[in-house]
């Protein structure tokens, strides 16, 4: 557990040598003391001279010295793991010798070497104490918690770890699962790994790691396993996880209903030993039933099912300068639920990327500089669809070409994507051309402080500009509708600009949107929308944030101009330090023109009165009064709201975090 590694250097140290104590226990815990053995017979003279070092920091002020020993009380508990323990000795000639140096490993007990628990409960009671003006206020006295829950467990080779947080409502009908407490979310996991391989375990809500066109971003609740060696040549995963995403203890592991459940697995293999860093191939299969990707008549609820597979090579060359990946991927899907109607449809879906990184590593102007541009092609096929990737869309055919720049103070993304539809020719449905541009770029030029610290009279300046372009054209339409037609654009352009200063900052901007349809389907528009923020810093004790947007909305086929303006403020006030605080918003929108609405401004605000603060494993009690205030105001318009809406409430507020 702990060992003597070295200890004396010139020729008066070889006088005495120190011992490290062993544990008392069977392992040396997080609180223990950490005692250090002097000779009997040492001069008490040098005791004043010794010093104590803790992973290279000087702890000597914690350390209590007595004929015999040195004891080190370390003013909050070790962290598990390996720590260094030194002895040194001030020499009178002002020399520092080394009397001893040790390892000391701590530990929780002789089986858990990491053991870690950490907690944020917080939870409110709220009185209502004023109301006007609303129909269906709620109860006179409600509550309401939330809690996040880590905990880890481990050795050098294991490890468990386990992720969750509850949420509680004394309103059944604002409760999870309509019941007063539940378990939100949870993940548990379990890990091993030696020199030859690792294995683990997963259950609760997750997301596998598995990225292709049957398989992309699945989050579900289930049991995912995995293994490998420990070189990463090969490895595998297996998952059984639900179809539709859920929270709640009703279904704990998500995978007890055949009609909503996947399952299936992933294998990824390095196959040349001296390529292992550069090529990469990777198989997927999975099956299973689910309601995700289905259509019904009525209410009737449609049970999918459906499998897909895919393969994939994803390689680096050049350093990792030249990044080539292909995926080619078939899916059967079973649109009008399985054993009805029509059988299941096959489809194919492929996918092939080239990005090249030409200057990776190189620097320009002493900056690091980094440019990458590529060119991507999917082809989706018409009735492609899987129950593990339900957000992709099907029936395109995409061609992609895109540049990324990264230089010091500018950063720019480029990207055209020209894609078609009907990838099937179906006579039945149209083919339609879309081609899409985006453009991002950012300028935050470097400002040199004044001799006396500060920013000069423009501060720390930023610019921005975004802007897209979509071209939507009907090539061929239908049989069954030849007359419908489609032919639009659509266009955005973005300018932003701010800047940053010691205590105050500004951000405006500006939006140009327009629409046109030349088939006359839609009306044409124009919109403008300016914006101007705030952040000022008045002193300590106060923060204003002032907001203001501008939007005017032309509906040019229609001659119709509507505007609207929104305007806020939102100050923090600190009237005694950690103690009592308050924060007040306002807010108006205005809208004049055609279709005009009623106007309306509204003023909230708290005050908080923190009687303790909350801290490690310490309750923390604070009271608060909050309320808001709504005014409908415009006499051309009947509502059956009233014109003023008032709400207030009283809170008691605790909060706990909890670590160990």
């Amino acid at each position: 557990m702990a060992g003597l590694t070295f200890c004396v250097q010139d020729a008066w140290a070889q006088d005495w040598v120190p011992e490290l104590q062993a544990a008392t226990g069977e392992t040396h815990g997080r609180n223990d003391p950490i005692v250090i053995i002097l000779p009997d017979d040492l001069d008490p003279a040098v005791y004043p001279r010794l010093a104590v070092e803790l992973d290279d920091i000087d702890v000597t002020a914690f350390a209590v010295t007595a004929p015999g020993q040195l004891t080190l009380n370390p003013p909050e508990a070790l962290s598990t793991g390996e720590h260094v323990v030194r002895l040194v000795e001030r020499g009178e000639d002002g020399s520092i010798v080394e009397r001893g140096a040790w390892f000391l490993e701590v530990r929780h007990s002789e089986l858990i070497r990491d053991l870690s628990v950490r907690a944020d409960l917080a939870g409110e009671v709220n009185a209502r104490v004023l109301d006007g003006g609303i129909d269906t206020p709620p109860q006179h006295v409600t509550a309401e918690s939330g809690g996040n829950l880590e905990a880890a467990a481990g050795d050098e080779n294991w490890r468990v770890s386990l992720q969750g947080n509850y949420l509680y409502n004394s309103q059944l009908e604002l409760g999870l699962n309509e019941r007063n407490i539940d378990l939100g979310e949870y993940r548990l996991d379990g890990d091993y790994e030696n020199e030859d391989f690792f294995a683990g375990l997963t259950a609760g809500n997750h997301d596998t790691g598995i990225e292709s066109l049957i398989m992309s971003g699945f989050n579900r609740r289930g049991v995912s396993v995995r293994a490998g060696t420990a070189d990463e040549r090969i490895s595998a995963t297996g998952f059984m996880l639900r179809t539709e995403s859920i929270v709640g203890t009703r279904h704990v592991l998500g995978i007890s209903h055949d009609e909503d459940r996947i399952e299936g697995g992933s294998i990824s293999v390095r196959p040349i030993e001296a390529l292992k860093d550069n090529i990469l191939l990777t198989g997927i299969y999975y099956n299973g039933e689910g309601s995700d990707g289905g259509f019904g008549i009525g209410t009737d609820e449609v049970i999918n099912d459906g499998d897909g597979w895919s393969v994939a090579a994803d390689t680096l060359w050049f350093d990792e300068a030249l990044r080539v990946r292909g995926e080619f991927a078939e899916a059967t899907f079973d649109f009008d639920g399985k054993d009805t109607g029509f059988a299941p449809e096959t489809a194919n879906a492929y996918s092939v990327l080239a990005s090249l990184e030409p200057l990776r590593g190189s620097t320009l102007g002493g900056s690091t500089f980094n440019w990458t541009f590529g060119a991507q092609r999917e082809q989706v096929d018409t009735f492609f669809q899987s129950l593990a990737n339900p957000s992709l869309q099907a029936d395109r055919e995409t061609t992609s070409v895109f540049t990324d720049f990264f230089w010091d103070e500018f950063a720019a993304q480029l990207r055209v994507d020209h894609q078609l539809s009907n990838v099937d020719d179906f006579d039945f449905l149209p083919t339609d051309r879309t081609v899409n541009a985006y453009f991002n770029g950012t300028y935050t030029p470097f400002v040199e402080p004044l001799e006396d610290g500060s920013l000069p009279w423009f501060g720390q300046p930023f610019f921005g500009l975004t802007a897209s372009v979509t071209d939507i054209e009907r090539v061929e339409t239908s049989s069954d509708f030849p007359e419908d037609d489609a032919d639009n654009q659509s266009r955005s352009l973005t300018l932003s600009t701010g800047s940053n200063y010691a205590t105050w900052s500004w951000n405006l901007s500006h939006t140009l949107y327009t629409f046109e349809d030349q088939t006359g389907f839609s009306s044409d528009s124009i919109n403008n929308t300016t914006g101007l923020s705030a952040y000022i810093l008045i002193d300590d004790w106060l923060t204003l944030s002032p907001n203001v947007q501008y939007d005017v909305f032309e509906d040019r086929d229609l001659l119709k101009t509507s505007r609207t303006i929104n305007a806020g403020l939102s100050a923090d006030i600190t009237v005694i330090p950690e103690t009592l605080t308050a924060s007040l918003n306002y807010n108006l929108n205005v809208r004049t023109g055609d279709g005009d609405t009623p106007d309306s401004s509204s003023f909230g605000g708290e005050v908080v009165w923190t009687l303790r603060e909350p801290d490690a494993n310490k309750l923390g009690v604070a009271l608060a009064f909050n309320g808001f205030l709504q005014e409908t105001r415009n006499d051309d318009f009947e509502s059956l709201e009233d014109d003023v809406q008032y709400q207030a409430f009283t809170t008691l507020r605790l909060s706990l975090p909890v670590s160990y």
